[in-house]
This record gives structure tokens, C-alpha cells and sequence, in this order.
């Protein structure tokens, strides 16, 4: 028996000269961290501790790492060692916690930066006078992420952000993108934000007496068990746009070599209304000539045809149409005036027209560009999509990733850490109730008169 408990306690020397930490056996335990940190209404820094968690089979000597300013055990009477950063305690079987201080510097590693603003009928107002207040009150809130921070936190880990107000003394609550729940008479809203990603709200409400719980801002690793979805519908619809997208295609050119034509045509009529606009303006300018010359002879014309017909020369029929020849000829001349304007609007139209073929070729021509390339990118969508689908799953499934403790790299036994941030309350000061004054020491009698109504003060 004494070699059994000698051997016992040299291999407890030889582990403990090799730096192993004894664990009766087992080996060094794993442990959460929740990190727990309180701020100011505005988001500044208050206090920062850390809830450290055991679950052991057995009991176990532990050894854990922290720079805390203070520790303390939250699950036995055991008083917990601190040698430099080395905080050594025995836990016993099954849950186990103790909770360590942090330096509110530490706020500076958190992996997200908070910051709200309140406005009081748009005056910025501290959240610490809010208490009481009344008005429209806004309020700005921005969440960022912080670039100094362990990256491991901003590209595995979600934030949940929940603020409840109080139907009672907040009317009218207006709050975009928010989850909004009903919890009693709480109005309770709801913001996720994804890992890597970054979140501005605001929550505006008409307020009365006003009070407030803070600001919870939960930080957990985003596990998302997701299958792969069935996609055959949606590649049905792809194939459709893909046939859809040939036939445009098709047809776009098909409209090009119509526009080809048209634009030929077009050509041709302009330049025989061209044409037609010079043959035109030359016969009104010969008209116009011999009207200038037949309008100065025609009283001697004129004349001579009623000598001719008085003489007998010619007849009577052949003066009248001579002279509704003469007659005519002002008429005559105006109408080749108004040939000529009419023949150069025509022209000046099929130019109009000419040029609008050509406006609608460079534009079909850009069409049928557009429908090719629609059918090239088209022609592998549906490997597209799948290809998307697969890349947005792998962003937010479930991801390996090593857990890093918030407290030390020495610790290197960490299953979870999970970060629990809070903005100040906003609250009205608690109002003691006043002293119930004693009855006296008078008579029996003197003291059922002091009940009276009629003799209380």
C-alpha cells in the first residue's frame, strides 16, 4: 500500500517537472468563456469580466490563464491561487465557474465597436438625462467592426442586437429592418448582423416619462446546418430563359437584315426625291421665265387674236381658247410654284426619313449586340448559379474554425467563447418609501383617536 501511494506521488512530481498540469488522469479541460461587457448609455467603456466554464467528469487540478485584476469563485467556498497570470484551483465534478476582472483597456480587443446617439426633438441629448424626459427621441446606434480585434471573432461570429421598449411610454415606435416582437407590453426589436459585416439603425418613438433597459448585443459563432437546396425548378426556369434568349437572339437579327433593306429603300427614295425636288425647281424657274415674257406680250397677243377673229382668220372658238390661255396662266404659274415647294419638302421629308433608318439600324445593330451577349452569358447560367448558390452556402455554413480564448493565448483549451455586451440603462433613480411614523405612547384611547380621520395630520 505505501509503494502504490509512493509511486503515486513520484509519477505526480515527474509530470509535474515535465510542465504537465496533474488532472487525476484525464487530460487538460476544456472550457467557455463568456465575455461580459457593460457600457455606458452611449457605448463607451464600463466594466469587462469574463465567465469562465468547467463541465468535468471528475475533479480535477486546473490551471487557467488571465491578466485579471480580480477572481472570484462562483461555484464553491474554495479560495482561487494567483501566481502572475496563473489562477490554479481544484474543481470539483461537474459544472464549474469563476469569474475574472478584466482591464477596461481590454474594451480596445473587443472585436466590435459600439456607438449610440440620442436626440430629444432633434437636440442631442447624454443618454444619462434621457431619464424622465418627454418628446420624439432618435435613436442612432452603429456597430462596427473592429480592425484591431482577432479576426477569428469578425468572420465567424453573428451578433444578435435586442432593445425592448416599453409600449407604456413609447408611442408610435418606428424602427427599419428590425424584427419586432410583442413581450408583454415591451415592444422587443431584432437585429442580426453577419459575420464580416457591419449595422446602422435607427429607433425613433414619441416618449413619455421615459425609461430604458439597455442595449443586448449577444457575439456567438454562426452555425448554420444548411442542406443544399433543390435547384431543378430554378433550372427549368434558366433552361426557358436560355431558349428565350436564342429566339431574341434570332430575331434580332432577322430585324437587322429587315432594317439592311429598309435602310436600301430608303436611299433610293431619298434620291429620287432629290431628283423629282431639281426637275421640279427647274420647270418653275422655266415656267416663271415664260410667264414673265408671255405676261408682257399678252395684250398685244390678245389683241391680235381679236383683230384674227374680227378678220375672219380664225374663229370665234379659237379666240376664246386663246384667250383662257392667257387667262389660265397665272394659275399656271402658281401651281408650278407650289410643285416645286411640295417637291423640296418631300425631299427635305424622305432625308428625314433616311436619316431615322439610319438611327434605326445603329440602334437595332446595338440590339442584336446586346441579344449575342445575352445568349453567350446565358448559355452556362444554370452552372452560374449553381456555382453562386454553392459559394453563398459555403460563406455561412457551418465553418471549421479553431476557437481562440478572449482572455490569453495561453489557453489553449477553448471550446466556445461567446461575448455578452450591454449599453447602460436608462432609469429614473430609485425613491425610497418615507418613514411610517410610529404611533405614540399616549392612552388606548388617545391612539384609536389618532386612527380618526378627523385627527390625522
Amino acid at each position: 500500500m505505501r509503494y502504490k501511494r509512493f509511486a503515486a506521488l513520484s509519477l505526480a512530481a515527474l509530470l509535474g517537472a515535465m510542465g504537465v498540469v496533474p488532472a487525476f488522469g484525464a487530460e487538460i479541460p476544456q472550457k467557455d468563456e463568456v465575455v461580459y461587457v457593460n457600457l455606458t448609455p452611449e457605448g463607451e467603456t464600463g466594466t469587462l469580466y469574463v465567465v469562465n466554464n468547467y463541465d468535468l467528469e471528475t475533479e480535477a487540478a486546473i490551471t487557467d490563464y488571465g491578466d485579471y485584476r480580480s477572481v472570484r469563485n462562483l461555484t464553491t467556498t474554495q479560495e482561487l491561487t494567483r501566481n502572475g497570470d496563473a489562477i490554479s484551483f481544484t474543481a470539483p465534478a461537474g459544472k464549474f465557474y469563476y469569474q475574472g476582472e478584466l482591464d477596461p483597456s481590454r474594451t480596445a480587443d473587443l472585436p466590435w465597436t459600439v456607438a449610440v446617439k440620442y436626440f430629444l426633438d432633434g437636440k442631442e441629448t447624454p443618454g444619462e438625462e434621457l431619464a424622465g424626459k418627454s418628446g420624439r427621441l432618435e435613436m442612432q446606434a452603429a456597430l462596427r467592426q473592429n480592425p484591431d480585434a482577432d479576426p477569428v471573432y469578425r468572420d465567424n461570429y453573428a451578433l444578435q442586437v435586442t432593445l425592448q421598449l416599453d409600449t407604456e411610454t413609447c408611442k408610435n415606435i418606428q424602427a427599419e429592418g428590425a424584427t419586432q416582437a410583442d413581450v408583454g407590453q415591451l415592444k422587443q426589436l431584432s437585429y442580426i448582423i453577419l459575420p464580416g459585416k457591419e449595422k446602422d439603425f435607427s429607433v425613433t418613438a414619441d416618449v413619455a416619462n421615459f425609461e430604458m433597459n439597455g442595449m443586448a448585443i449577444n457575439g456567438i459563432p454562426l452555425v448554420l446546418d444548411i442542406d443544399d437546396p433543390d435547384t431543378k425548378e430554378l433550372k427549368d426556369q434558366i433552361y426557358d430563359l436560355q431558349d428565350g434568349a436564342a429566339q431574341l437572339d434570332d430575331g434580332a437579327l432577322a430585324l437587322e437584315d429587315g432594317v439592311s433593306q429598309l435602310e436600301e429603300g430608303a436611299e433610293d427614295l431619298r434620291d429620287g426625291a432629290e431628283s423629282l425636288r431639281d426637275g421640279a425647281c427647274e420647270l418653275n424657274s422655266s415656267l416663271q421665265a415664260m410667264g414673265k415674257g408671255l405676261g408682257s406680250l399678252s395684250p398685244i397677243l390678245l389683241g391680235a387674236v381679236e383683230n384674227a377673229a374680227k378678220d375672219g382668220y380664225i374663229s370665234k372658238e379659237q379666240a376664246a381658247a386663246a384667250k383662257a390661255m392667257f387667262d389660265g396662266l397665272p394659275l399656271l404659274l402658281e401651281g408650278a410654284g407650289e410643285l416645286a415647294a411640295g417637291a423640296d419638302a418631300l425631299a427635305c421629308g424622305t432625308e428625314d426619313l433616311y436619316d431615322g433608318v439610319l438611327k434605326l439600324k445603329d440602334g437595332v445593330t446595338e440590339l442584336s449586340d446586346g441579344t449575342l451577349q445575352l445568349r453567350d452569358q446565358s448559355s452556362d447560367i444554370d452552372t452560374q448559379v449553381d456555382d453562386k448558390v454553392d459559394e453563398m452556402l459555403d460563406e455561412y455554413r457551418s465553418q471549421e474554425f479553431t476557437p481562440v480564448s478572449f482572455v490569453s493565448s495561453k489557453n489553449t483549451n477553448i471550446t466556445a467563447v461567446q461575448f455578452v455586451i450591454k449599453t447602460g440603462d436608462i432609469k429614473l433613480p430609485d425613491v425610497e418609501p418615507a418613514p411610517v411614523e410610529e404611533p405614540g405612547d399616549g392612552t388606548f384611547w388617545e391612539r384609536v383617536r389618532d386612527l380618526l380621520p378627523s385627527h390625522k395630520k
